[in-house]
């Protein structure tokens, strides 16, 4: 039987690359996960802040978008309100109207949503912040802008490459594996047709190797005019265990049946029974 053909080593090594792959891009997960929760941290990504003061109205500047107003701990004792300004006055109430995927979150703190401000163009805007208790709002307000948070996230290139890296491995080493299980299938598949045409092509071979015999003259005979010679089957003559009996196979003869038991005598008148045992038997 031929040996089977040798298969490219690229699919293993396509395996191998997606392990390593993934594994890299887990380890660099893990260096940038600190910075990854920064752009959910309005500490970090608010564009304004205001040090809450019951007796200070804040004018703002806020451009386009979705605004999402946060407060550090409980915003129970807060009354904000929001109006546009132009030419100096007050103009009307900043609609809430709007949805937005900011969600505050940090390790070392809370943080309290307060409301949503809907800004369909850069406009001025009055902050005005009463409390319930004087005194009790001591937190900064903390305005993000939502929109500006994703472009921030699309533009990082230590997140997009992290992330390239754990999906080329996650592609490559199933492929490979896949690879791999078809070229060991394809090995398997070869190696069951060569034994099925040696033996289909080879009966005589197949028959003399399993009997591993030394072939007589007629049997040697028999096979170079192409003729299957017969085989007899050889018999196991393993000697006994036991020195005091004998336990190999032996072949019983075949009973004879039919006829009397009585065989018949030699004796005749003129050739009579030169002793005198005939009478002993004749009395008893």
């Amino acid at each position: 039987m031929q040996p089977a053909s040798e298969h490219s080593p690229w699919p293993k090594r396509i395996m191998i690359a997606g392990i390593a792959l993934g594994f890299i891009g887990l380890i660099g997960f893990s260096l940038i996960f600190s910075n990854f929760k920064d752009y959910y941290d309005p500490r970090e990504m608010s564009e304004h802040t205001i040090e809450a003061d019951s007796e200070t109205n804040t004018l703002l500047n806020l451009s386009s978008g979705c605004w999402v107003v946060n407060i550090e701990g409980d915003d129970d004792d807060y009354d904000v309100s929001f109006q546009y300004v132009e030419n100096g006055a007050a103009a009307g109430e900043v609609s809430d109207d709007c949805n937005s995927d900011f969600q505050a979150s940090s390790d070392d703190t809370d943080f309290s949503k307060l409301t949503t401000l809907d800004i369909e163009r850069s406009s001025q805007v009055l902050v005005i912040i009463e409390c319930e208790e004087q005194g009790s709002c001591d937190s900064p307000v903390y305005f993000t802008n939502s929109g500006d948070v994703l472009v921030k996230m699309a533009g990082d290139f230590g997140l997009w490459a992290v992330f390239a890296t754990c999906c080329t491995g996650a592609i490559l080493f199933p492929l490979g594996w896949l690879l791999v299980s078809i070229n060991r299938s394809k090995d398997t598949k070869v190696q069951l047709t060569q034994e099925q045409m040696i033996g289909a092509m080879n009966p005589i071979e197949n028959e003399l190797n399993s009997n591993q015999e030394i072939l007589t003259t007629d049997q040697l005979y028999k096979l170079v005019r192409g003729e299957v010679p017969e085989m007899e089957q050889q018999e196991s003559n393993v000697p006994s265990p036991f020195s005091d009996a004998d336990t190999r196979m032996r072949k019983q003869s075949p009973k004879k049946t039919g006829g009397s038991i009585n065989k018949a005598s030699s004796y005749t008148h003129e050739n009579p029974p030169k002793d005198e045992s005939w009478k002993n038997w004749d009395e008893s």
